[in-house]
């Protein structure tokens, strides 16, 4: 495909100086360049504060919408692409579309289909856009959306080669500070699954879980991608083990592509169904107590610990980097 310049709205991280710039929203600009196209990022949230004195995101709406079409009028994009842009009402669309009457728009959303505050604002944006990508391919949850599903086209969490960059299955288990860990959110049922995990766990298995998880800090930077490396093997696990609509098929957060991408062995809900994407890269686990049994069997065999390690970097890089989901994005609108 011939060069495109490919406007991408979406959240950028001035506010948080860039502390979460390893997000999907850097990495799929990162990968259209890699595929030979311009990109110019445009932080909406940023825009809408910085409009007022008031540092509102709500009060800055409108301004932030009209510098958003004055830099498509400057940049004259052949490609717009919205992320969790939902500042954006149905006026701008339209008058986006007035502008450039030959634009392609597509919009992507990396949230789970539950979040139905999110969904509806995905919804809104689809029904602007030539297709939609979402970070699931589970049909019966994704029908409940509303959009229309010959629009609607699954998107793997990215890896990019420049920011996932340890291969942590070439070293050994006696180079880590720990044996296995979690880092994220305590939300939901997550810290009674934790907490089960700690109990069941030997004392000499070094375990921990951070990053706001029993009222641990937030981690963000490069400290955040450093602290996941500290552990050679890493738990996935969902809001509520004990719900299927709470694993819908291929869900993942974008902490799947950050431990995978560095070769971190990772056990994940078999109700996920990841191994599809993954296949032998990745550990699947049908109840807590299975859970128990991978660590302590991945614990007292290095060996197998780094093989799947590598074999899950692998199938990481190759089929979801963040070249070939830009790639795969870019074909469908266009």
């Amino acid at each position: 495909m011939k060069a495109q310049r490919i406007l991408l709205v979406g959240n950028f991280g001035r506010k948080g100086l860039y502390s979460n710039y390893y997000n999907v929203d850097h990495k799929l600009a990162n990968g259209f360049i890699r595929c030979g196209h311009s990109v110019l990022c445009f932080s909406d949230r940023d825009h809408a504060r910085e409009a007022t004195p008031f540092n509102s995101q709500s009060f800055g709406r409108k301004a932030m919408a009209a510098k958003l079409l004055q830099t498509a009028k400057n940049y004259q994009p052949h490609m717009a692409l919205f992320g969790h842009c939902d500042l954006l009402d149905d006026s701008f669309f339209h008058r986006l579309k007035e502008q450039h009457p030959a634009i392609r728009l597509a919009t992507f959303c990396v949230d789970a289909v539950f979040r139905k505050k999110t969904m509806a604002s995905f919804k809104a944006r689809a029904a602007h856009c030539h297709a939609a990508f979402i970070t699931t391919a589970d049909k019966k949850q994704l029908a409940t959306i509303g959009i229309p599903m010959d629009k609607l086209h699954f998107m793997p969490n990215p890896v990019d080669p420049s920011i996932e960059t340890k291969r942590i299955f070439e070293q050994p288990l006696t180079s880590f500070r720990l044996d296995g860990q979690f880092l994220g959110t305590g939300i939901g049922k997550r810290e009674e699954q934790l907490q089960y995990i700690q109990d069941a766990l030997p004392s000499n298995y070094r375990f921990a879980c951070a990053g706001r998880a029993f009222g641990s800090k937030r981690i963000e930077g490069t400290e955040f991608l450093q602290r996941l490396c500290e552990a050679p093997v890493s738990l996935n696990l969902p809001l509520d083990d004990t719900d299927p609509l709470m694993m819908p098929y291929l869900y993942a957060s974008d902490r799947i592509a950050q431990l995978l991408g560095q070769g971190i062995t990772t056990i994940s809900p078999k109700a996920s169904g990841l191994s599809d994407l993954y296949e032998d890269g990745i550990l699947e686990y049908s109840g807590r107590e299975e859970v128990i049994d991978l660590m302590l069997r991945l614990h007292s065999d290095d060996a197998l610990r780094r093989r799947i390690g590598a074999l899950g970097w692998k199938h990481a890089h190759d089929r979801t980097s963040c070249a070939c989901v830009s790639a795969k994005l870019i074909s469908h609108v266009f």
